[in-house]
């Protein structure tokens, strides 16, 4: 399979790198700066909205884990991506926000509603961003983190996956490390499941 990161300078991105090397896969950093990179890995060095269909139709899948203080960013984005990718078989995976998940099995509130009203706005670029993926004719994933997504937590592969709804484990936390994150995004790609559907995951 080959492979692209969009933002594997990035911290999920950097996971998801290191995970798709040790499993082998045929790996492609696309990065602002190279320089930031700390594997050695081929790359292509260009801002995202510079990208190209040509850049990205080689590869099977187009992972984009990019993050911008920014939140109007998020739809432009997609918008971006989509009209790359409309009318290829290449798959984009995007990591959203969990803010985007629904808080409970009613469905009645997502997780964004219950923010301050300060981040609502945050939240509501991230739905937008999402529904022009719902919207698109390409093969799209959007994987929704849960509520704490934690830069050092271990890798222990022992995760669960839901569909548009927060997870809990059993202790009632709401949790991943970005280490566990990046193994279900790789195992995503290498045994789809939730093609042109939204994804969540979380410790169990």
């Amino acid at each position: 399979m080959k492979l692209a990161i969009i933002g594997a300078t990035g911290k999920t991105g950097q996971a998801v790198l290191r995970v798709a090397q040790q499993r082998h896969l045929d790996v492609m950093a696309i990065v602002r700066n190279a320089a930031h990179l700390t594997v050695d890995v081929p790359t292509i060095e260009k801002d995202l909205f510079e990208l190209t269909a040509a850049n990205l139709v080689p590869f099977d899948v187009v992972l984009c884990t990019f993050a911008s203080g920014k939140k109007s960013d998020y739809p432009r984005v997609n918008q971006h991506l989509v009209d790359l990718l409309t009318g290829t078989t290449t798959r984009l995976i995007v990591v959203g926000s969990g803010a985007t998940l629904f808080a409970d099995e009613r469905r009645t509130k997502t997780v964004g509603n219950q923010l301050p009203i300060i981040m609502r706005y945050s939240s509501r670029e991230h739905l937008k961003a999402r529904q022009i993926l719902q919207d698109s004719r390409i093969n799209w994933t959007y994987m929704a983190p849960p509520m704490n997504y934690l830069p050092a937590g271990a890798a222990t592969g022992n995760y669960q996956l839901g569909h548009d709804v927060l997870l809990y484990d059993q202790q009632g936390n709401s949790s991943i490390s970005y280490a566990d994150m990046a193994i279900a995004l790789v195992d995503e790609m290498e045994h789809p499941q939730y093609e042109r559907q939204l994804m969540t995951v979380a410790w169990v």
